[in-house]
Order: C-alpha cells, then sequence, then structure tokens
C-alpha cells in the first residue's frame, strides 16, 4: 500500500468517474484504475461498486476511504512540521479564485509574483466560492482568493481589502441622480444580477433586501424580458446598451469607458471583504505574506480603510 494509491483512493471518491479521477491527479486512467486494482487486491475487499453510475464506494469502501483520509490529513501535519523549517518561496501551489475578482485582480499582480518567485508553480483554477472551499477543506486547493466571512472552522482567513459596490446604469436611468444614493433606492425589478452559484449574486440581492427575489431581474421598461448573466463583464454590456443598471465591484470600473455610469453609495459604502483562505494546517507562511504584500500594492489603498465601508454578506 502506498500513499499514492490512498490519494487515488480520494481522488476517485471526490469524482466518481476514472477519467475525471485520473485528471485531477495528473496521471492516465489506466495508472490510476491499475493502482486501485491493486489496493483492493492487498487488502482483499472490493472499495468501489463499478456498476453504479456514477460509482459510488461499497459499504467497506466507506470505511477504507474515511481512514485514507484521516492518513492523508495526518501526512499533510507531517509535512506541515517540516515546511516550518523553510521560509522559502517554492513549491507547487494551486489558487483558487472567483469568476468575479479573477479578471479584475489576476492580472494586476500575477505576473509580478512569477517574476519575483520563478521557483514556485502556480496552478490557478478559476471557481465558485463552494467549490474553492470544499477544495480547500479536501487540500486540492491550496489557498484560496475569495469574499469572507465564511466562518469556516477548518480554514483560515486573511483579510486584504474591501471592495466597494457601485451602481452602473445607463445614462438615462433615475439611480443616477440620487443624491444622496442609498440601498433603498436600488430596486430589484430594474436590477440586472448574476445567475445562481455566485456569491457576487447573493451579496448585491442582499444590498437591495431581496429576500423574495423572482429571479426577473431587468429594466422595468422591458417587462417581457428576464436575463440573468454568468460574468459581470456581459452585465455591464447590457447596461451599456440602454437596458437598466446593475451593481458592480469597483474593479471592474473601466475608468475611460466606465466614467459616466457610475455612481458611488453614500457612506458607509457597502463592500465585499476580499481575503486569502486557506486550511489551518497550510504552514507556508511566507508564501501568504508574499501573496498578500503584491495584492495590496495594486488596490487602491482606501480599499484598507474598512471604517468607510459596510461589509455586505453572501453566506
Amino acid at each position: 500500500m502506498t500513499l499514492q494509491q490512498l490519494r487515488y483512493l480520494l481522488a476517485l471518491d471526490h469524482h466518481r468517474h476514472f477519467g475525471r479521477a485520473a485528471a485531477s491527479c495528473f496521471v492516465g486512467q489506466p495508472t490510476l484504475t491499475i493502482q486501485l486494482q491493486k489496493l483492493e487486491e492487498e487488502l482483499n475487499v472490493q472499495l468501489f461498486d463499478r456498476k453504479a453510475k456514477p460509482i459510488a464506494p461499497t459499504s467497506l469502501g466507506i470505511t477504507v476511504i474515511a481512514q485514507a483520509r484521516a492518513i492523508m490529513n495526518e501526512v499533510d501535519v507531517l509535512k506541515a512540521l517540516l515546511d516550518e523549517e523553510s521560509d522559502s518561496v517554492e513549491g507547487e501551489y494551486t489558487l483558487g479564485i472567483i469568476p468575479t475578482l479573477s479578471p479584475y485582480l489576476l492580472p494586476l499582480f500575477i505576473k509580478q509574483f512569477i517574476d519575483a518567485f520563478p521557483q514556485v508553480k502556480l496552478r490557478i483554477k478559476e471557481l465558485q466560492s463552494e467549490d474553492i472551499i470544499a477544495g480547500l477543506e479536501r487540500k486540492t486547493i491550496d489557498v484560496g482568493l475569495l469574499v469572507t466571512p465564511l466562518e469556516e472552522r477548518h480554514l483560515r482567513e486573511i483579510v486584504l481589502f474591501y471592495e466597494p459596490f457601485l451602481i452602473y446604469a445607463s445614462p438615462e436611468e433615475d439611480i443616477l441622480q440620487k443624491k444622496p444614493l442609498l440601498p433603498d433606492h436600488v430596486q430589484r425589478e430594474d436590477l440586472w444580477v448574476l445567475q445562481q452559484g455566485h456569491c457576487f449574486r447573493n451579496q448585491v440581492l442582499n444590498i437591495c433586501d431581496a429576500e423574495t427575489y423572482t429571479g426577473k431581474a431587468g429594466s422595468s421598461a422591458l417587462p417581457n424580458l428576464s436575463f440573468e448573466a454568468g460574468s459581470i463583464e456581459t452585465l455591464k454590456h447590457m447596461v451599456r446598451n440602454n437596458l437598466g443598471y446593475t451593481i458592480i465591484p469597483e474593479l471592474a470600473v473601466d475608468p475611460v469607458v466606465d466614467a459616466r455610469l457610475v455612481k458611488r453609495f453614500a457612506e458607509p459604502q457597502p463592500a465585499r471583504e476580499v481575503s486569502l483562505v486557506v486550511n489551518k494546517t497550510f504552514s507556508k507562511e511566507q508564501l501568504l505574506v508574499e501573496l498578500r504584500e503584491r495584492i495590496l500594492a495594486v488596490v487602491p489603498p482606501e480599499f484598507r480603510k474598512n471604517d468607510r465601508f459596510m461589509g455586505v454578506r453572501w453566506r
């Protein structure tokens, strides 16, 4: 029995598909299949019901998988103890980042970080918040860059900054004339939002207290149109074509194109708390220090003054 076989076992339990499990381990499917067969032969037990769709662990398999997970957690603890002896920034890491943050923040700092630390191999995955949280707990993701607070007992949050929410509206929308602009002025029937699964959607609906939101978002001038977008850029394009308004994070603002379309809320401005998140067993402290410093160097300094903002939760 090898640690690699246990990794394959946990990967198959997670993906419930041989091809996807193999891909997540960066091996071919035959390699993973053969190693799991060897593990079953050594233990003299069938770990998975291969006739089930999707495949599923047997009752004994569930017990073995639980023990394998405990073993791999202890291995991680041992590695962490050894890693504490080194402050060097090197090695392979997986960074998970949410889609409403990655196109606006990543390009600002990632090249400088990679250039500064050529010994780091960084694999970046754009994922929904819940997928990042699950990956951090399973340790398939090393570092998350997402919106907090999460209040997950196995995770540690390192707050970076507070990013204000802004109204983004076509010029003829009355909301641009509100002085001061308050969250109560946002009418959910006029508001374009992201589709379900995005934490940003939840925050936007929380800003306008839309507990009974039905999904019929859009301009009241177009009552026969309902639309939920998959990206902030899609929402912006809708607005730029004189279709209602939306709410966007400040990093998504293009100063040249968007200047006449955005308006700030009165202080305290609604904002999202952006953090680095890791499993509590993660020990490469210097990596987190370097990531934090480079991110803070590229965001507006006022983002760090949380007394100007009102944090908006998403869960």
